[in-house]
């Protein structure tokens, strides 16, 4: 799974206003420790990496303008539109029409804790739509912003669902190729192992759909049904970019941002610009009070 501002910064900040309230519990106990200035430097580190990564993905998707379709040049692009799907797909929890999801399944072990028991995600090609045209987007390696979570407790168990909705309106900033070419059986081998490894991640859906005897195992047998199966989806997949002939949206070759957002991008713009604005100013307090605290150890 990537590491997302999702979770990095509500994480900064936690770890910031932690290091704080450490600072000031030893230094009351122990008066000689003196480490405050040690742990609010500690803090601003902390804030200016958080900053750093907002900053550098505000400026991503506010540098770059949006196009239409059919007037976008290949190459580095920001798009706005309808999302459509290919073939059909509904998300495993709610059962809605999608073109993408991400399912979190988490189990309380003997101790009451949540333990994370399987994880999907949709790497289903899709559709996007403006008034231009249409061209299709590969999700895989995106960061993605579901314009819908959906949680649920039963059972024992703790379900997290993001979903991007079918024929609702979608952004995406990526690569853009014109010319979707046919890959080698070489390049559809490794695309099968990428599968396959995945598919391993997730050990519970593994043995749901490849383990027939039900023996707690993926056998010899069996795991030659399960190369089977993503050769199967590897050649679907690369089919149906082929057969709608459209342009093909997908994650850059030198590891610029890519992103799928079920959220508007002046709305995802105002997002980072929030957070780029709370940890910057969180780094010059933890300056401030850092040299504050050392002169007031002297």
């Amino acid at each position: 799974m990537q590491f997302r501002s999702y979770y990095l910064n509500p994480l900064a900040l936690c770890v910031c206003i932690g290091l704080v309230l450490a600072g000031v519990y030893l230094d009351y106990h122990d008066r000689q420790a003196h480490q405050l200035p040690f742990l609010f430097g500690l803090s601003a580190l902390v804030a200016i990496f958080a900053w750093a990564f907002n900053y550098k993905r505000l400026l991503a998707i506010s540098e770059v303008p949006i196009s239409t379709i059919a007037s976008a040049a290949q190459g580095y692009v920001e798009l706005f539109g309808k999302s459509k799907h290919l073939s059909p797909t509904r998300s495993p929890i709610q059962g809605v029409p999608c073109v993408w999801f991400r399912l979190w399944v988490y189990a309380r072990d003997s101790n009451y804790m949540w333990r994370l028991e399987d994880y999907q995600v949709s790497e289903q090609v899709f559709e996007l739509h403006d008034e231009s045209g249409v061209c299709v987007v590969d999700p895989k390696g995106a960061h993605i912003y579901a314009a819908s979570r959906h949680v649920i407790t039963q059972n024992g168990h703790r379900y997290i669902e993001d979903v991007l909705f079918t024929d609702k309106s979608i952004y995406v900033l990526g690569d853009l190729d014109g010319n979707t070419q046919a890959n080698t059986e070489s390049e559809i081998h490794q695309e099968v192992g990428k599968l396959l490894t995945q598919w391993k991640q997730s050990k519970t859906r593994l043995l749901q759909r490849f383990d027939l005897n039900r023996d707690g195992e993926v056998d010899m047998h069996e795991w030659a049904l399960a190369r089977e199966q993503a050769y199967s989806e590897v050649k679907l997949k690369q089919a149906q970019l082929l057969k709608s002939e459209r342009h093909l949206i997908a994650k850059p070759k030198n590891k610029r941002l890519f992103v799928i957002s079920g959220i508007t991008p002046q709305a995802l713009r105002l997002r980072y610009r929030y957070w780029a604005i709370v940890h910057f100013s969180i780094f010059l307090a933890a300056i401030l009070l850092s040299f504050i605290a050392s002169y007031l150890a002297i």
